[in-house]
């Protein structure tokens, strides 16, 4: 078979590809190794962090520039590579010009309001504004594609902090979230003629004479060669399935199904493997403290930045500020490990939490009988009891609850500043007034739950550049093959500047990508740099 353009997965940068590539002229090919298109996008609140976009000024905010964001990224973060470097000023010019292009494809977003940057005290930060989503949108999709986007079965969604809690698909009417982006993006896809083949595997590239020229996939149980004249996008994600792979790059101890994750199972890695490809940031990932429910893993950021709470080791010492970013808040986790046993911690919660906010799975309010039973979910009518069922330290943990509430009772957390940042107020409970973070632990019956150091997906892979070509390890580009999402290595090395920053990479350099393959990239770079 010939085409023009083959982009291996249909997440939502393998979408945004598609469209942009169609809207060019291209034919294009969509194969996808699973029966769904959405990838982990489907599945989360879909924010994107878009500096100096449109919106910000429709909404009555402060400006931004590129300039502002590029500093932004680079206070947070120790050096990085001249390579890294071309990607940030790349994505920080081009972010608003993708939110433009998602707008005028009338895809309708709108500014996520009181969001900050995640570390809105560095310079560079914005306090609200660059964060935005898709509005929620009426069910689409006709007969053939309805129910083939990821997590439209009613399945589990990962939407973190409880002002994005809502389940995209439990209104039948509606889509929200990440769900909204993908059916707005499959949709226009459709539209304009984009096939698709989905439970279509990539078995390898096609490479001859250095230049991969095409892949060859597994269809209807097949294997087929297909030939892409202007390029192969890698759009298939990262390795957070593979257990092998998590035992030899990410720190140890390590489980697949702590992930949230889709599943990626390297095939990226793999199909860079063939053309010697660069790799870096192995050892990364979009780190979040996850509870385990029948062999599912599930983010607690709602219950770990609500009040009435805290996260202790094995020894019942606080080791951390538990309303942080999850990316931190799992790092810290491991570091914290090689010197005191912190895999699992445990989230302690006194009754108040466990009526008013939701846990994991579990909505507010609820005794999940199974999980109670189970073990999964720990209940007892006073702090010995709770230690000696979790296994820790009985003087560690009471210790750790005295000194706790007497910061609660200050209102100020003068070990960790839980409460101080912009960006943990924001996800407490506004009925606190003086810290929406920090109330204590002291009503019965108590709480607690095993935390682990997940994942929403792997944040190292194949080297890319500001044109999203895959680099060898001598630095030159490999001709006819571009990554995109967790395919690459995250443009953000190992810090999270802000919800949504992910899937803003990834739709940014899946654009550049395919300008960059029609030969339209120089053209937009010369005139961003105009401006």
């Amino acid at each position: 078979m010939q085409t023009d353009v083959v982009v291996v997965g249909a997440g939502a940068a393998g979408l945004l590809a598609a469209v942009a590539a169609r809207r060019l002229g291209h034919d294009v090919l969509v194969v996808e190794r699973s029966g769904a298109v959405g990838g982990s996008t489907a599945t989360t609140d879909g924010a994107l962090w878009l500096p100096a976009n449109d919106l910000m000024g429709r909404a009555g905010l402060p400006s931004d520039t590129p300039a502002e964001a590029l500093g932004y990224l680079d206070a947070l973060a120790t050096p990085v590579s001249a390579v890294i470097a071309g990607r940030r000023a790349a994505f920080t010019r081009t972010a608003g010009v993708v939110a433009r292009w998602l707008v005028t494809s009338r895809i309708a977003l709108e500014v996520v309001k009181s969001l900050p940057d995640c570390r809105p005290e560095v310079e560079g930060a914005k306090a609200q504004g660059r964060t935005v989503r898709v509005r929620s949108v009426p069910r689409k999709l006709d007969d053939d594609w309805a129910g083939k986007v990821r997590g439209d079965d009613g399945g589990r969604t990962n939407q973190g902090f409880w002002g994005r809690l809502a389940n995209p698909f439990t209104n039948p009417g509606q889509l929200s979230g990440g769900a909204a982006l993908v059916c707005e993006l499959l949709l226009r896809a459709v539209g304009s003629e984009v096939e698709f083949w989905l439970d279509c595997p990539l078995n390898e590239l096609i490479v001859e004479g250095g230049v991969v020229t095409g892949v060859r996939v597994t269809h209807v149980g097949e294997q087929v060669d297909v030939r892409a004249s202007k390029g192969v996008i890698l759009a298939c994600g990262g390795f957070e399935a593979d257990q092998t792979l998590r035992e030899q790059h990410l720190p140890l101890p390590t489980e697949a199904s702590w992930s949230v994750g889709i599943g990626a199972d390297g095939t990226a890695l793999a199909a860079g493997a063939q053309v010697d490809a660069a790799t870096t940031g192995l050892a990364q990932a979009w780190w979040t403290p996850v509870l385990l429910s029948e062999g599912r893993a599930h983010q607690v950021d709602a219950a770990r930045v609500a009040p009435h709470s805290l996260i202790v080791d094995q020894a019942g010492d606080r080791y951390l500020n538990e309303a942080q970013p999850s990316t931190s808040a799992g790092r810290r986790m491991y570091e914290h490990n090689r010197g005191m046993r912190s895999v699992p911690s445990f989230l302690i919660m006194d009754d108040r939490h466990r009526k008013a906010y939701p846990l994991g799975p579990w909505a507010a309010g609820t005794s999940p009988k199974a999980a109670i039973e189970s073990g999964e979910l720990v209940r007892a009518t006073n702090l010995d009891d709770l230690a000696q069922a979790l296994s820790i330290d009985r003087a560690g943990l009471i210790g750790s609850v005295v000194a706790f509430n007497q910061l609660a009772k200050r209102g100020k957390d003068t070990d960790f500043g839980r409460g101080d940042s912009a960006w943990d107020k924001h996800f407490g409970d506004p009925r606190l007034r003086r810290n929406p973070c920090l109330a204590s632990v002291d009503r019965q019956p108590f709480w607690a739950v095993r935390l682990y150091p997940g994942d929403s997906g792997t944040k190292g892979g194949l080297v890319i550049d500001d044109r999203s070509r895959v680099l060898r390890g001598d630095g030159e580009p490999v001709t006819g093959l571009w990554a995109v999402s967790a395919s690459a290595a995250s443009v953000f090395g190992s810090a999270q500047p802000a919800q949504g920053a992910g899937l803003a990479a990834a739709v940014v350099e899946a654009y550049r990508a395919v300008l960059d393959l029609s030969g339209q990239l120089d053209e937009l770079d010369a005139a961003l740099k105009a401006d």
